[in-house]
């Protein structure tokens, strides 16, 4: 996770640092890092533990931003139960809206495409089923100290995969993120 976290990083600053040098930017940034769960009858106390990397591109002239997550859903620190997430990379498109005008919050919602990886239910194998994921996402974002806010996210996960007449990938899933954010554009 942690080298998946710093390709991310990576991708992350190559995209803002044209941003931050030009004199007009055409869309806001803001970076989100979070932690929650999934809800999972399959967990021992139907429960994961999770979080979420996130960086928004919200185009100024329109209500809509792009983000782009990465996420993972585990019981320990290394996933090895077939309902745990390894590995998640979603690109949302997401409508926006602010919540008040006179204090900065931000109400967003929509969906989401991208891939996902799970640990294999045979333990000994040692590989990864890889999958594709829906994702929902809606929630509020909300200024507390000059850039700097704090975020809370309900969203709904989908992944169905079959081989062999065998489900290798299921879920559908509920979750919660609870974070901060560093918004750019505030």
């Amino acid at each position: 996770m942690v080298i998946q976290m710093k390709k991310f990083l990576v991708a992350a600053f190559a995209i803002l640092l044209p941003g931050i040098f030009a004199q007009a930017q055409a869309a806001d940034y803001a970076l989100r890092l979070s932690q929650g769960g999934l809800h999972d009858d399959r967990a021992p106390d139907k429960a994961l533990g999770g979080g979420q990397l996130a960086l928004d591109i919200k185009l100024d002239n329109l209500p809509i931003a792009i983000s782009i997550a990465g996420e993972y859903y585990k019981k320990g620190p290394d996933a090895i139960y077939p309902y745990e997430i390894q590995n998640l990379n979603v690109i949302y498109l997401l409508c926006t809206t602010p919540l008040t005008k006179k204090w900065k919050s931000n109400i967003y919602g929509g969906g989401g495409i991208g891939v996902l990886e799970v640990p294999k239910s045979d333990v000994e194998s040692n590989n990864s089923e890889w999958g594709i994921v829906f994702d929902a996402a809606l929630g509020i974002n909300t200024r507390v100290f000059r850039k700097l806010g704090v975020y809370v996210e309900g969203k709904y996960i989908y992944s169905s995969k079959t081989r062999n007449n065998v489900k290798v990938i299921d879920f559908s899933d509920f979750g919660l993120l609870v974070g901060i954010s560093y918004n750019f554009g505030w």
